[in-house]
């Protein structure tokens, strides 16, 4: 997706391989690959390459279940978009900046709550449990095939993984970890300060860099003032930047490039140095 977009912030792959963008006011998605959003959606008023599927206050973080679109504001909300009867229902509100975002098979949903320091669980029923605590500043969560959850933490500059709700170290010393997700074995996170997409090796350990000079935006409050969430009288403010990943079935990596406004498919084999 070309330059223009409001972030973008999370993004995630449906079972068709559609790709879908959490952009602060909107979610959205490439012309190109539409499928139902020729019904749903209509093109964005900038040209053809953007179908907006969803005007959504506030979203930030994403993340595909069947039809559903579930997500989350950095203004306390998760919410679920159905996509085939175009509600939205509250699964939570009052959170303390929730923004990663992934759904267990069971239908579960984890949230990386970065204003409180830990990371959520949203149920069925729509009620909400700890699942680990005690972090610095969770950004994203990513869960692999066998429901493992990871995390990155840009505070703590590190990627841990989940265990008995105790969080084990992964890989630390990173510059800002914000997007994560997980395929085949292997770890991806992007890593603002540096600007890179990492790979962290899940048998070994190993962290190599496969991508570099990526177009992200460097986190507010650690390399400049952080924005007020919320300005007088209570009005929406500015947003930390979040720059999401997802992988999709081929390989092939889609990162929220909020540093100029566009979408990226990056294939780790042929990018690394």
């Amino acid at each position: 997706m070309p330059r223009g977009l409001g972030g973008p912030f999370g993004v995630t792959i449906d079972l068709g391989g559609g790709i879908h963008v959490a952009d602060h006011y909107r979610l959205t998605q490439p012309a190109d690959q539409q499928g139902e959003a020729d019904q749903q959606g209509e093109a964005d008023q900038s040209g053809e390459d953007v179908t907006t599927t969803q005007l959504l206050n506030f979203v930030h973080g994403v993340a595909a279940d069947g039809d559903l679109l579930h997500t989350t504001s950095q203004y306390g909300h998760v919410r679920t978009y159905d996509r085939r009867s175009g509600t939205v229902r509250t699964r939570a509100s009052g959170l303390n900046r929730p923004l990663g975002i992934a759904v267990r098979t069971d239908g579960t949903l984890v949230v990386a709550e970065s204003g409180a320091g830990r990371v959520v669980a949203i149920d069925h029923d729509d009620q909400v449990s700890v699942l680990v605590e005690g972090l610095g500043r969770p950004v994203d969560v990513a869960v692999d095939a066998d429901q493992r959850c990871y995390i990155s933490d840009e505070r703590l500059a590190a990627v841990y993984h989940v265990e008995d709700g105790v969080p084990r170290l992964l890989a630390d010393g990173l510059g800002t970890p914000q997007g994560i997700t997980v395929y085949n074995g292997t770890v991806y996170v992007v890593e603002t300060t540096h600007r890179r997409l990492l790979a962290i090796d899940l048998a070994t350990g190993d962290v190599e860099i496969e991508a570099d000079s990526l177009p992200v935006a460097s986190a507010a409050g650690l390399t400049r003032p952080e924005p007020d969430l919320f300005i007088p009288p209570g009005l929406p403010g500015i947003p930390r930047p979040f720059a999401g990943i997802a992988a999709a079935g081929d390989g092939s990596l889609i990162i929220a490039a909020n540093g100029d406004g566009s979408v990226l498919r990056v294939n780790p084999e042929e990018s690394a140095p």
